[in-house]
């Protein structure tokens, strides 16, 4: 059941959308306002899972600017902008508009806006990205907090889950008091499902957050199978999970690992940290992971690079960069003490515009459902080769025109070699010449 708070200066609109929200059975109508600082009032106390606000406010307060506030205050409220066909309005998650609804609108516009699935329909299971490092110190938990953080600002469900059993951090980089409870409060089997509500903790931005145990003792409690049931669980009420995985490759981890979709592999320019990702990625490919779910290279402190280079991890590890997080101890450590993300603490901080990532993660899965295959291009490279001829390049120059004209056109992109050569470095090889390819097509501004 959605509660929806409605925010309306005209009696007749109001009138008309307390009708229809009365008959949709899954909202509630917990109010109607007409006075923002009052309508702001009600949003800090009562917490509704959705807010309904007319563009067209009257006064000095617009209803973009309320949105605005709205988002800085509540961020997990799903925001509406109403409005009529000649003021289009595109939904803009960041600047606090999740949807639109437009006047007179119907029943099933209303539900799609209110993010109301239709009778009967099957949500699709939301997309689980494990944070991993062979190395402790790297900061895979620091990242896999500031990932979901920004990810549910952009207007996704999010859940956040701590899969170290033992020693976990998650509840000491957030504000958790300390009464909260955890995974090992879930029952086994079918039943975690009906309980799992009632562990999760709503942490910043309306992330769902699932804790690990809090004493160490409390790691033997839980089953390897129990962990990754736990996390598919989670990603089939959420767009995303984001774990923060252990850096021993134990039972737990290996579960974890099993069930992602995506693995962040954290690196940084460090000879330990470099030699112990080499030996994690040769298990991953003698495990099978390789070529069945990309696993990404995001290199934290990247502007430390004492003597490294990009493409020389890249080449040791068979694997491209896909983002570069650059040092900021002081931001960093000032968020790990204040228990808040950076992202919240220090929104125009260097690293914090370091999200290469999640516009990378947001962008493929909010277009998984709207694909139609239109044109194949096919891009050759030279022996043993990745960077992109003169021929490669003209033949992409077509698709970053059609990408920058048409926002919406998806582009797959899919490497390959020739059978010559070990498996696992022909894995790497394909996956430096799609980088490669999608580089070329991002840089002139196409996301």
């Amino acid at each position: 059941m959605k509660r929806v708070l409605l925010i309306e200066d005209l009696p007749q609109v109001a009138q008309h959308l307390q009708q229809m929200l009365a008959r949709e059975k899954e909202a509630e109508l917990v109010g109607a306002e007409k006075d923002p600082d009052s309508a702001m009032t009600r949003i800090t106390t009562e917490k509704p899972d959705v807010v309904m606000i007319d563009a067209l406010l009257q006064g000095k307060v617009t209803g973009f600017d309320l949105a605005k506030r709205i988002r800085s205050v509540s961020p997990g409220t799903r925001i509406i902008i109403v409005t009529v066909p000649q003021r289009p309005v595109d939904p803009k998650p960041d600047q606090g508009v999740d949807a639109v609804f437009v006047l007179p609108g119907g029943a099933i516009e209303l539900a799609n806006a209110l993010a109301i699935p239709p009778k009967g329909a099957i949500r699709p299971k939301g997309k689980m990205i494990v944070c991993y490092s062979p190395k402790g110190g790297s900061g895979k938990t620091t990242i896999a907090v500031n990932l979901a953080t920004i990810l549910r600002r952009r207007g996704s469900s999010v859940a956040l889950m701590d899969g170290v059993m033992q020693f976990g951090s998650l509840r000491y980089v957030l504000q958790v008091p300390p009464s909260t409870r955890s995974i090992v409060d879930l029952p086994t089997g079918q039943g975690m499902k009906t309980s799992l509500s009632e562990v999760l903790w709503e942490g910043p931005s309306g992330i769902a957050v699932l804790l690990g145990p809090s004493r160490p003792e409390e790691a033997d409690l839980m089953a390897a199978p129990d962990v990754a049931n736990a996390m598919t669980m989670l990603a089939q009420d959420h767009d995303y999970v984001v774990v923060d995985a252990p850096s021993r490759l134990t039972d737990d981890t290996l579960a974890v690992l099993d069930a992602a979709d995506v693995i962040l592999l954290i690196v940084t320019y460090m000879q330990a940290s470099v030699a112990n990702t080499k030996a994690a990625v040769d298990t991953f490919e003698a495990l099978g992971y390789k070529g069945t779910k990309p696993i990404l290279l995001v290199v934290n402190q990247s502007d430390s690079m004492a003597g490294m280079s990009k493409g020389g991890i890249e080449h040791t590890l068979n694997l491209p960069v896909v983002a570069e997080i650059p040092t900021d101890w002081k931001t960093v450590a000032e968020s790990l003490n204040k228990q808040q993300p950076f992202v919240l603490s220090s929104p125009n901080s260097a690293v914090s515009k370091a999200d290469e990532v999640n516009d990378r993660l947001s962008r493929l899965w909010s277009a998984r459902h709207k694909r139609q295959l239109v044109e194949t291009v096919h891009v050759q490279f030279g022996f043993d080769k990745w960077e992109l001829t003169d021929g490669a390049q003209t033949a992409l120059v077509a698709i970053v025109k059609d990408l920058k004209t048409n926002p919406n056109l998806t582009v797959d992109l899919e490497g390959y070699t020739d059978p010559v050569g070990a498996p696992g470095y022909n894995v790497g090889l394909s996956q430096r010449r799609v980088e490669a390819v999608r580089r070329y097509l991002i840089e002139p501004g196409a996301e």
